[in-house]
């Protein structure tokens, strides 16, 4: 039920995003988009996630709270802004607990850096501010989550304690300039821009992607979908940077969100389903080849759409919007599949030690 909330979320999402890219329509405003996908979508599956991990029955809260938001998002929006915050909250109090009892490693705190992010960007947006002032705190949330995962895998390519050291300072550099961008939005994205740069050089270097992709079946479609991810962050962090200098453009802030959120994000959304899905639903999941075609879809869509943002078209711009909702569509399409269909016993099912990307 928690899961299909986070799918509500994503439709209600795209449907938003639909209409801010300027498709017709009537049903909610537009401009709830970037907090559906980000706090009741992916938001949802992360507390979700983290329920999962934590065992304890009050850790639902948290995805209970922001699938509730998303039902009343549209018609209620203050109180489903106190209920993404209080979600925040509950995944917070959840890292904090995991904290004293596992101890302090780094890549929970840095989750943990995340899951506070996600309470102030739901508390900035529930005191009014724009989606746009908004999207470098709720960026951070994601960005941190999914570092702090990396940064814990890491550990098996044996980085040094110097060369840990120094990408913490990075991680810490990148929430600087997002906590400057209320104050000084341009220096903070620029801040911001090349502490994600420096995230990008570090984990090419050391992410255990690295080694997984020169395997075979799922532990390689988790690495290219994680590698090819990086890339999106580079590009999103350059963009970062040019705006922070003072570059203009009339698309370039979707350049800048989307090359994140979607090139990105939702990359690091497909290497880790197959593991993290099963986790959830209790059910394993055997991956098939088809799920290299909703990776393919997603890139080409996001490259042309930042290409078209670049070139300020418009209407190349919409025809990439509909590639990216397809792409999206169709990668549900074979998670459920993959999920609801019999078990092959000719195909091993691997353990999650196994695929981990």
């Amino acid at each position: 039920m928690l899961l299909a909330g986070g799918g509500l979320g994503l439709l209600l999402g795209t449907y938003t995003g639909l209409a801010r890219a300027g498709v017709s329509h009537s049903l909610v405003a537009a401009d709830i988009h970037g907090v559906v996908m980000v706090l009741g979508f992916l938001g949802t599956l992360i507390a979700l996630e983290r329920a999962v991990a934590l065992g304890r029955r009050w850790g639902y809260l948290a995805p209970a709270l922001s699938a509730t938001a998303v039902l009343i998002l549209p018609f209620a929006r203050d109180l489903a802004g106190v209920l993404f915050v209080l979600a925040g909250g509950v995944v917070t109090a959840t890292y904090v607990v995991l904290l004293r009892g596992g101890g302090m490693h780094a890549h929970m705190v840095v989750m943990t850096a995340g899951a506070i992010a996600w309470v102030a960007g739901a508390g900035w947006w529930l005191a009014g501010s724009g989606p746009i002032r908004v999207t470098p705190v709720l960026a951070a949330f994601l960005v941190l989550t999914i570092i702090g995962e990396r940064l814990e895998l890491s550990r098996l390519t044996l980085p040094g304690a110097a060369s840990r050291r120094r990408f913490l300072a990075v991680l810490g550099l990148f929430g600087v300039g997002v906590a400057m961008t209320p104050f000084a939005r341009g220096v903070g994205l620029a801040v911001g821009g090349v502490a994600m740069l420096g995230m990008v050089a570090w984990l090419l270097r050391y992410d255990l992607a690295r080694r997984t992709v020169r395997r075979s079946g799922l532990p390689r479609f988790s690495a290219v979908c994680l590698l090819s991810g990086y890339g999106w962050m580079a590009v999103s962090g350059l963009l970062w940077v040019a705006i922070g200098l003072g570059a203009a453009g009339p698309l370039l802030h979707d350049a800048m969100v989307h090359s994140l959120f979607l090139g990105f994000v939702l990359s690091m959304v497909m290497g880790h389903a197959p593991i993290i899905v099963p986790a959830v639903l209790r059910r394993p999941l055997q991956f098939r080849a088809i799920a290299y075609g909703p990776l393919v879809l997603l890139h080409v869509s996001v490259a042309l759409r930042i290409g078209a943002d670049l070139a300020a078209s418009h209407p190349l711009r919409e025809v990439a919007l509909h590639g990216n909702v397809a792409a999206l569509t169709l990668f549900i399409a074979v998670t459920v599949w993959a999920t609801t269909r019999p078990l092959d016993l000719t195909i091993p099912t691997p353990t999650t030690a196994q695929v981990s990307p």
